[in-house]
């Protein structure tokens, strides 16, 4: 039987080859798996513990030395007598409540939204607000309030002429009520001025026997009071602010009188 033997051998050696080749190509299979799965298992690494540890690291160092923000702003005033300071809050993270002094005094702030808090200042001066957030991170603002009135008006170019005193009255902020200017002689006698130029400020008045008081206030209602002898000396200037007055002495020299 040479013709099965032959076709039995040949089976034989195709198998052979088979099982050889399938044998290569699972190898080969099993290393490209090997390699691929490499820079899979790198990917879940990096997904899944590296890039969470680092953002919830810097979520938390933000967190934790975050320090609270804020801008304050000054509003304009209409009567030179009362402004409005308006703090709004720039942070991310909640704060507390907020402090706020005016040269060392307190002053009371009223929220007026979930970022903004508001105060009515009646007097100039240093603001200082202090923020303090929930990681006890604490910040200082610092404001100068300049927009009030709070300086009476001033007495200027005093001349005497003929028993007539002439002086110019300024005021750089709200202006000069013209309608308030008077003189007082000794007897509280009130006397009416002369003249009254606005445009210049000057006033005149006719000077009595005894020391006149003239003044005048401007329109925030800070008052000046001067007081002359019958010769147009200026004995003292008494300033009054939003009624506190404090007396200011002032003499002129000889050659202003002579003016």
């Amino acid at each position: 039987m040479p013709g099965a033997n032959q076709n039995y051998g040949g089976i034989l050696s195709f198998m052979n080859q088979y099982n050889s080749q399938s044998r290569a190509s699972r190898q080969r299979k099993s290393s490209s798996r090997r390699h691929n799965s490499e820079p899979s298992q790198l990917r879940t690494v990096l997904l899944f513990y590296v890039l969470p540890f680092i953002v919830v690291n810097t979520i938390i160092f933000f967190l934790v030395t975050s320090i609270p923000k804020g801008t304050v702003t000054v509003g304009e005033t209409a009567d030179f007598q009362s402004t409005v300071v308006e703090l709004h809050v720039d942070s991310l993270l909640p704060i507390k409540a907020p402090a706020a002094t005016l040269d060392s005094n307190p002053i009371e702030l009223t929220k007026t939204g979930s970022r903004t808090y508001t105060a009515t200042l009646t007097s100039n001066g240093n603001l200082t607000v202090e923020l303090e957030g929930y990681n006890r991170m604490k910040s200082t603002i610092y404001q100068v309030v300049s927009v009030l009135d709070d300086t009476p008006p001033a007495i200027q170019d005093t001349k005497m002429d003929d028993e007539i005193i002439s002086l110019r009255f300024t005021d750089s902020q709200s202006g000069v009520d013209f309608s308030t200017v008077l003189a007082y002689d000794e007897n509280e006698k009130e006397i009416l001025p002369l003249t009254i130029d606005r445009s210049t400020g000057e006033v005149t008045f006719q000077l009595p026997k005894t020391n006149l008081t003239i003044c005048a206030r401007d329109l925030a209602g800070n008052e000046v009071r001067g007081t002359f002898s019958p010769e147009g000396e200026a004995i003292t200037e008494e300033n009054s602010e939003n009624g506190s007055s404090e007396e200011l002495s002032q003499e002129k020299s000889s050659e202003n009188q002579e003016e």
